[in-house]
């Protein structure tokens, strides 16, 4: 469960304390390690899936575990992320259970980008590339908080 030491998440630990963040994505490798990653560097996160079904739910609810184990405040959403209005409902469930989010980051395609940056307004969305690596990924979330 927790990553190797000097990792970029070790570097920044604290730094994030306060920030929200929605994760779009957390059923892939990608969206799991960068949430692990800003919660270890204070973040409290929402973790969303791209799909609905049974693999997505046990994914992010699997990632929200650790992230409750590293001491945050985790909610776990399984939507269907291309549709605007689950979109808008994760956004929502996301604000009432860990408060109004500092940005929201999607780690592939296929998610709702217009609604989400509508909703979050001037909050930043952050859409990383597919082939990034989890601690380019985390300098890039960092960088707009």
């Amino acid at each position: 469960m927790s990553t190797e030491s000097g990792d970029s998440g070790d570097a920044e630990a604290g730094k994030l304390r306060g920030k929200r963040v929605l994760v779009f994505g957390g059923e892939t490798a990608l969206g799991r390690a960068l949430s692990i990653g800003l919660a270890e560097a204070g973040a409290d996160i929402a973790i969303a899936s791209l799909v609905s079904g049974s693999d997505a739910e046990f994914a992010v609810n699997s990632a929200a575990n650790e992230l409750w184990a590293l001491g945050r405040e985790a909610v776990a959403i399984v939507i269907d992320a291309s549709d605007p209005g689950q979109v808008r409902e994760a956004v929502r469930q996301a604000e009432r259970e860990i408060g109004r989010l500092s940005a929201g980051v999607v780690v592939s395609e296929g998610v709702a980008l217009d609604e989400l940056r509508a909703l979050l307004g001037q909050r930043p969305v952050v859409v990383l590339a597919e082939d990034v690596t989890r601690e380019d990924a985390l300098q890039q979330v960092v960088d707009q908080l």
